[in-house]
């Protein structure tokens, strides 16, 4: 049985630790990622779900909590930031 004193924590931050080096390299190397900018935002949910694991697995509930609540503005702000280039015709990848 896990305990949520002993157990649970490590295996929180062992999965948040596979989750960002995994993460990382999907967003570095995954497919299309050069090409379609959109799709790297997108795969840097898993790093950042990695990041919210470590953080849970510490107990830091409100760096947790603030990073979780951080993360869609920056979203919203990266993806307007494309389509303004795009508008634009600037370079994009």
């Amino acid at each position: 049985m896990i305990s949520a004193t002993g157990t649970l924590p490590l295996i929180s931050f062992y999965l948040g630790l596979t989750l960002v080096l995994i993460g990382s390299l999907g967003v570095v190397f995954g497919p299309k990622t050069s090409k379609e900018p959109i799709v790297r935002i997108i795969n840097l949910t898993v790093p950042s779900t990695g990041v919210a694991l470590i953080f849970l697995s510490y107990n830091y509930t409100l760096a947790m909590l603030t990073f979780l609540s951080v993360n869609p503005i920056l979203y919203i702000i990266m993806i307007r930031a494309i389509i303004r280039l795009e508008e634009m015709g600037g370079p994009i990848s």
